[in-house]
């Protein structure tokens, strides 16, 4: 069974939304969550472990 790809366009566009629906701060964990949620990303431990490239 393949994966479906992740639609990083429309992953970064939902994830605007939810930070700008917050009345203070959001933390990226509760954006994933959000996401995950949502099923706009998938439930898997890499998602969660690093959610951003190391800079």
């Amino acid at each position: 069974m393949a994966r479906e790809r992740i639609q990083w366009p429309a992953v970064v566009d939902r994830a605007r939304e939810i930070v700008e629906s917050y009345e203070g701060g959001v933390t990226l964990r509760q954006v994933m969550y959000r996401l995950v949620s949502e099923g706009a990303l998938p439930h898997t431990a890499p998602m969660y472990i690093c959610p951003s490239p190391p800079t």
